[in-house]
């Protein structure tokens, strides 16, 4: 790394640390209190629901809320997680209870939770509820959401404190990484989701962090957050970085460079484009803890001499 860049990097990184540290003592003071019981809160569904007191055994059926409750300080309270969530790595020592369309009730049940953290789509919010189950539903779409969600997380299990100083640390090394690459050119990205091909806009979780490490989305905002594009279209934006988040599911450098005009674009003539492994896919997509991490992949992507 250049000895500039690295300089610049960590005089970003002490600052952004030095405002935790200051912020943390505030903080700390002003979350003191405990969270009140019974909790009433709306969830995305518009469900009223009430937790009747401090959750001790919980369940996620979503990655992101797995990781949330274990960021938040709460990893010993689950007692069950959804098939996809593998991080930390403690909680794969827990049962696996299917994915949200497909989930084990029974099972679910048998574990006795006193809270159960679901998505607003895929209907299994209403399931648990019926069997008597006290069910949030909802997960962040937006980088200000996952935020949001840090704080929702914190008030429902009694970790308020944790839970701001988490978003107060995901906050700053995010302005960190964005204070680097402030001031340097901006590469055409191209990111690819499957080969049909689907990619992202500007606007969508992922085309955010792309933004904020630095990279110019070739998907303008008018064809939405995960459009289908047509391949000419990539060819005639001659994309300078590509990224794969289909490579672990056979895409490669070789493969894309077969297809019809692909060859002759710059990312592939320069060998920049990025076989992303599957931890780095679920890095990537996941809206919670690791999004600094999501930004910092990408920064790492987009201008290599940084980081």
């Amino acid at each position: 790394m250049d000895f500039f860049f690295a300089g610049a990097f960590e005089e970003a990184a002490v600052r952004s640390l030095l405002f935790v540290s200051a912020l943390a003592v505030a903080l700390l003071a002003a979350y003191a209190g405990a969270t009140t019981y019974p909790l009433t809160l709306t969830d995305d569904l518009g469900r009223s629901v009430t937790i009747e007191a401090e959750p001790q055994r919980v369940v996620t059926l979503m990655p992101s809320h797995t990781e949330t409750v274990c960021a938040v300080g709460a990893c010993g309270r689950l007692v069950g997680r959804d098939r996809f969530s593998n991080f930390p790595a403690e909680v794969l020592d827990l049962p696996d209870l299917g994915s949200p369309f497909s989930v084990d009730l029974e099972a679910i049940v048998a574990l006795e939770p006193d809270l159960v953290l679901v998505d607003e789509f895929s209907g299994v919010a209403a399931s648990l509820e019926v069997l008597g189950l006290t069910v949030y539903a909802g997960t962040p779409q937006t980088l200000d959401e996952v935020l949001v969600n840090f704080t929702l997380v914190g008030k429902m299990l009694n970790r308020e404190t944790e839970a701001a100083l988490l978003s107060d640390r995901v906050r700053g090394e995010i302005a960190a990484l964005e204070d680097l690459v402030l001031d340097q050119p901006s590469p055409r990205v191209y990111l690819e989701l499957d080969a049909n091909p689907y990619s992202v806009g500007p606007d969508s979780f992922i085309g955010v962090l792309m933004a904020k490490a630095g990279g110019a989305n070739i998907v303008p905002p008018t064809m939405g957050d995960f459009p289908q594009l047509d391949p000419e279209f990539v060819v005639i934006s001659d994309p300078e970085v590509i990224v794969l988040m289909d490579a672990p599911f056979g895409e490669s450098l070789a493969t894309i460079r077969e297809r019809p005009g692909w060859a002759s674009l710059t990312a592939i003539r320069l060998q920049r484009v990025a076989e992303l492994e599957s931890a780095q896919v679920d890095i990537l997509s996941r809206p919670g803890p690791r999004v600094a991490e999501a930004v910092r992949l990408l920064v790492q992507l987009f201008h290599p001499d940084l980081l």
